[in-house]
């Protein structure tokens, strides 16, 4: 019902500003300065473009993911060893552990934008960029026909967007 709808809302919101910390504070550790911005779809923090080495860039990307999920664990171990003083309650911290367990590791596949398609790029550098966005393609594609096997047509929609941006990147790249 709309207590529940609230809830998961609310769980997304916090998942996501949690993973955005994440990559904001491994910012701050390299002493650049930055923002957070929450979207309708996730979030982004942003800061100075081009001053990052391929290796912090990579961990401040990395960083984001690995908070959400430890996160999610740590919310989750409070789930099974807490009694829960309302159905409600019960119910936002599983979907919290679950929205930040799960978002974290499909954030993690290499398909650019994603966190894992940005680490990718950080590992190839930009002379590898037709690699990088290949690799974005047919991760998209497999997983795409995987929802669809599936039902979720959701996933579908997602990674075929996905894999069309990719397929716009590598012409743009050519």
């Amino acid at each position: 019902g709309l207590a529940q709808g609230c809830a998961f809302v609310l769980a997304g919101f916090v998942s996501i500003l949690i993973h955005e910390l994440g990559h904001a504070l491994t910012i701050r550790k390299f002493g650049l300065p930055t923002q957070i911005t929450l979207t309708t779809f996730g979030g982004y923090a942003t800061h100075p473009a081009g001053i990052l080495s391929r290796s912090k860039s990579f961990l401040v990307t990395a960083a984001g993911p690995a908070i959400q999920i430890i996160f999610g664990l740590l919310v989750w171990l409070i789930y099974i060893n807490t009694s829960m003083p309302s159905d409600h309650i019960e119910y936002f911290v599983f979907i919290l552990a679950a929205i930040s367990i799960i978002w974290a590791i499909f954030n993690c596949l290499p398909i650019f934008p994603l966190d894992g398609g940005q680490m990718l790029a950080s590992i190839l550098g930009p002379r590898r960029a037709k690699i990088l966005h290949m690799t974005g393609i047919i991760c998209a594609l497999i997983i795409g026909l995987i929802g669809l096997k599936f039902g979720y047509m959701l996933v579908l929609v997602f990674m075929g967007l996905f894999a069309w941006q990719n397929y716009q990147m590598l012409q743009q790249n050519r």
